[in-house]
């Protein structure tokens, strides 16, 4: 998995700062994830879920909506149909420079602007909230008590995730004029709704709401045991999984990324990735390898080293020929064939463990099988042997 660092333009002309996480092959679908109120592209939900996809074959954009992590703009000028907009801009400019947007997924208030732009994104072919509130006015319930302030100075300062930002008049008007029932049931597209019966921060109720006025086909599922940023380490990525496992069904799969593997057996071909300096993957026969460099070697040992492929392919071989001089000289009493391969410069040592109650005759009759593998021959290396 790669990501990689991006900037496109807001519906309003800031350059937000995205990231964009890709799997080591082509993807099977692109996704779209909006992030919760006060935010980043960075949270446990945004991040964890969107690596976790990539790392299932589905690239996932995550951005940062205008005056919030490092875009532009200032947060006391947005509103949320604003970022509405933003996130159709972010779907526009996926589909122009990489592939349009299968999948829109939106954690707490990003569930909500999700909800609200689904309908307007033609190419989405399912939608998932996590923890999301019915009435995206629930965001008010953040700074309640300094509402009294915002009508007095048509903006307030207040502390959220951290930082401050600013809460314009035009912001809460904005919101009070949402109907969320307005649009739910306008989406038209299969709809996951994922929430944990223990969330304090939106509760269950708002799930409840939306699964009521969505239409089919659509799902409410619990998170069990999930807090409401899902800060638990393993959340964000089993909420991940199961938005994977439903999106399936839904999926239109990339032109070459669901193409079969068919090579032939006596044919490899080897494909570069970004995800680290050297990673890539094979393809061989009709099974797909991925493959790195040890760190020592400059790479990140994400993956098997070409040499370790090498030398297992050698033991691989060497166990396989052996049991079928085994099955030829009908030698029955032959349990296991252990092969030690290992690189000593440029010299192959291989260790050949025979377990099992064997005689003396049938011993020599496999030893005799040992250097007639087809990877040796292949090789034409300097092959030190040990048989034991």
């Amino acid at each position: 998995m790669e990501s990689i660092s991006v900037k496109f333009p807001s519906s309003a002309g800031y350059q937000l700062a995205a990231t964009l996480d890709m799997p080591d092959t082509i993807p099977q679908a692109y996704a779209l994830f909006s992030h919760c109120f006060a935010g980043s592209r960075f949270t446990p939900a945004a991040a964890r879920t969107s690596k976790w996809l990539a790392e299932h074959g589905i690239a996932c954009l995550r951005f940062d909506y205008p005056g919030l992590g490092q875009s532009e703009g200032e947060f006391g000028d947005t509103s949320f149909s604003m970022n509405v907009e933003d996130l159709k801009a972010a779907a526009a400019w996926l589909a122009d420079n990489y592939a349009a947007p299968q999948l829109l997924i939106g954690h707490s208030l990003g569930g909500a602007m999700a909800l609200r732009a689904g309908a307007d994104i033609p190419s989405l072919r399912a939608v998932a909230t996590m923890g999301a509130p019915f009435d995206p006015a629930h965001a008010v319930l953040h700074f309640a008590d300094k509402i009294s302030e915002v009508d007095e100075n048509d903006a307030v300062t207040v502390t959220l995730g951290g930082r401050d930002l600013t809460i314009s008049r035009g912001f809460l008007e904005d919101l009070a004029e949402i109907n969320p029932e307005s649009y739910i049931g306008k989406l038209r597209k299969p709809l996951l709704i994922l929430h944990s019966p223990i969330d304090q921060t939106v509760g269950i109720d708002s799930a409840q709401k939306i699964y009521l006025v969505a239409r089919y086909p659509k799902s409410l599922v619990s998170l069990d045991k999930v807090d409401h940023l899902m800060t638990r380490e393993g959340s964000a990525q089993y909420a991940a999984s199961l938005i994977y496992h439903w999106f399936c069904n839904f999926i239109k799969p990339e032109p070459g990324s669901d193409d079969p593997i068919n090579l032939g057996e006596h044919v490899a071909q080897a494909h570069s990735t970004k995800a680290t300096k050297y990673s890539g993957y094979v393809d061989a026969g009709s099974r797909r390898h991925f493959v790195d460099r040890t760190k020592e070697n400059g790479g990140k040992d994400t993956a098997a080293s070409p040499t370790s492929l090498l030398l297992a392919a050698l033991a691989a071989d060497t166990n396989q020929n052996i049991r079928e001089a085994a099955l030829a000289h009908r030698i029955r009493t032959l349990e296991d064939v252990k092969v030690d391969v290992s690189l000593d410069g440029e010299t192959i040592n291989r260790v050949v463990t025979l377990v099992g109650e064997l005689n003396e005759d049938q011993r020599n009759q496999l030893a005799a099988a040992v250097a007639g593998g087809r990877v040796q021959a292949l090789l034409g290396a300097s092959i030190q042997d040990t048989v034991q």
